[in-house]
């Protein structure tokens, strides 16, 4: 107000008198202002209080200072690292590794990440990165054949067990249950191709038992044919005995066709063999020729093209519609060491062994 009244009093301005009026509003005015400036300053002095309980129970915020690495040893600054990793929460340091795996994840792919999984020391053992190659398993010992003669025996092979008896004129093997209660494509099959439809299986080649079949002097016919119109195998037949040792270590002797059954009669195979002779096919990027009886078309009950032994009576390959059954209450036990003795039909009646 004084600074106002000096300012009204001044000669050197020139201001004209004022009115009455004029100067009444301006006082209102001038108390208004300082009466605002006071309600303002009130409430500021009235909220500091409330700022400093606030800070009080949450707590200030601490800007920590960040120390000058460039006068830190390289052991403290280790140390250091290693008290910031322990106390990082769990979580975070969850997430971030997490995270990165699917970084490294996303951005290797195919073999080089098969690769690098195959030899991660992390995830697989030593013996695993670097394992021990094994022989293959041989096959178990089926004991000598069940003959009359063994002595007159000629092994075949020195790697499967065939032998040719050259006084009886008869091709020899062992082989071993491998089916009792099944439909039946094959009466036997080479181990390792058709032991699901089979009832014995026979570790051998089946171009060895043709060769030794046409050495006693059975002669190869024909397989099955379908096309223009069916036509049976055909081939000199052959008689298959078969035997084994009961649980009292007793030799038992059957025909083959005993332990087959006819699906539709309920009666054992009434058939007999005959010498097929299966084929060749040749692999034309190599010029080799291929015994086709080698996928296990080996003794069969139902006919394929491929056959080396097979039935001359029409006997479907379908599954649905498949005529023979093993016979199971004749058949010993899955496992059980069998001998199989083919026997040819009308062959001469010398039959002199290589020279």
């Amino acid at each position: 107000m004084k600074f106002m009244h000096i300012l009204r009093g001044s000669n050197k301005m020139n201001v004209p008198p004022r009115s009455k009026a004029a100067s009444g509003s301006e006082t209102a005015t001038g108390l208004n202002c300082q009466f605002i400036l006071i309600a303002f300053l009130r409430h500021i002095v009235q909220s500091i209080p409330v700022v400093l309980v606030i800070l009080v129970c949450c707590g200030c915020p601490k800007v920590e200072k960040k120390p000058d690495e460039s006068n830190i040893s390289p052991t403290q600054r280790a140390a250091h690292m290693e008290s910031e990793t322990a106390t990082r929460p769990e979580t975070q340091t969850t997430g971030e590794s997490a995270a990165t795996s699917e970084q490294n994840s996303a951005s290797k792919s195919g073999p080089e990440e098969e690769a690098e999984l195959a030899i991660s020391p992390s995830s697989t053992p030593a013996d695993e990165i670097n394992p021990t190659i094994e022989p293959p398993e041989k096959p178990r010992d089926l004991g000598p054949p069940l003959v009359d003669n063994p002595e007159s025996l000629k092994r075949v092979h020195p790697d499967y067990p065939v032998w040719i008896d050259w006084a009886g004129k008869k091709v020899v093997m062992v082989g071993e249950i491998c089916q009792t209660e099944v439909p039946l494509e094959m009466f036997a099959c080479l181990r390792g191709t058709k032991e699901h439809e089979s009832i014995v299986s026979v570790p051998t080649e089946a171009f060895i038992v043709h060769g030794a079949l046409l050495a006693v002097g059975a002669k190869a016919g024909s397989p099955v044919q379908y096309v223009p119109e069916y036509a049976p195998a055909t081939g000199s037949e052959i008689e298959i005995t078969v035997r084994w040792k009961n649980s009292d270590g007793k030799v038992q002797t059957a025909r083959a066709q005993d332990w087959v059954r006819d699906y539709k009669t309920g009666k054992k195979l009434d058939h007999p063999w005959v010498f097929a002779g299966s084929g060749f096919w040749k692999d034309e990027s190599t010029d080799k020729e291929y015994y086709k009886a080698e996928g296990g078309d080996f003794i069969c009950v139902a006919n394929f093209p491929s056959a080396m032994l097979d039935l001359p009576i029409k006997s479907s390959e379908s599954n649905a519609e498949l005529l023979f059954h093993a016979y199971t209450e004749r058949i010993p036990p899955r496992g059980t060491s069998v001998t199989l003795i083919l026997a040819a039909k009308n062959t001469p009646t010398e039959v002199a062994p290589p020279p």
